[in-house]
C-alpha cells in the first residue's frame, strides 16, 4: 500500500514537472463543438498557452495581388516554404492591440505585403513600418519577425535573429 502511494505521488510529480516544462496550462480544445477547459483558457488569456500554426507556404511569384494570408487570431506562425527569394505572403488586417510573431524557416526571403483590400476598420490600405503596404517588407530567410499594431490600419514589424 505504502509503495503505491509513493509511486502514485511520484507520477504526479513527474506529470507536473512535464507541464510545467511546456508551459502549458490545462487541456487544448480539439476543434469542433465542445466544453473548453477553464485552466486552459486562463493560459491562453494569460499568454500561457499561444496559438500556432506552422507549415505555411508562400505563394510563388511574389506578388501582393496573389500572396497566401498568414491567419489572423494566431500568435505564432511559421512560414516553412519560400521556394524562391521574393515570393508572398500578406499580413492579416492591422487591428489595433494585435501582435504575432512569424518565423522564416527559409533560407529564402519572403516579401510580406500589407493584404490588397482596404482594410474595414480604417477603409485605407494598411501600412508596415509606416510605408504603404503594396512595399514589400523583406525579412530574411531562417529569422523571427514581431509584429504589432499600435492602431487600425498600421502594422510595426521588427526581424530579430
Amino acid at each position: 500500500m505504502l509503495k503505491t502511494l509513493i509511486n502514485f505521488i511520484a507520477g504526479a510529480l513527474v506529470a507536473s514537472a512535464v507541464a510545467t516544462a511546456f508551459a502549458v496550462q490545462g487541456v487544448a480544445p480539439f476543434p469542433g463543438f465542445q466544453a473548453v477547459d477553464g485552466s486552459w483558457l486562463l493560459g491562453l488569456a494569460g499568454g500561457t498557452n499561444l496559438t500556432y500554426q506552422s507549415g505555411i507556404t508562400a505563394h510563388a511569384g511574389g506578388t501582393q495581388a496573389a500572396c497566401t494570408v498568414l491567419p489572423a487570431g494566431i500568435a505564432l506562425i511559421s512560414i516553412d516554404t519560400v521556394t524562391s527569394g521574393a515570393d508572398s505572403v500578406c499580413m492579416p488586417f492591422a487591428v489595433a492591440g494585435t501582435d504575432f510573431q512569424f518565423a522564416v524557416n527559409s533560407s529564402n526571403s519572403p516579401n510580406v505585403y500589407g493584404q490588397a483590400a482596404n482594410n474595414p476598420l480604417t477603409g485605407a490600405a494598411d501600412t508596415i513600418n509606416a510605408t504603404a503596404g503594396s512595399t514589400a517588407y523583406q525579412p530574411a530567410g531562417q529569422k523571427n519577425v514581431e509584429c504589432f499594431s499600435p492602431k487600425n490600419g498600421a502594422w510595426r514589424c521588427v526581424t530579430g535573429s
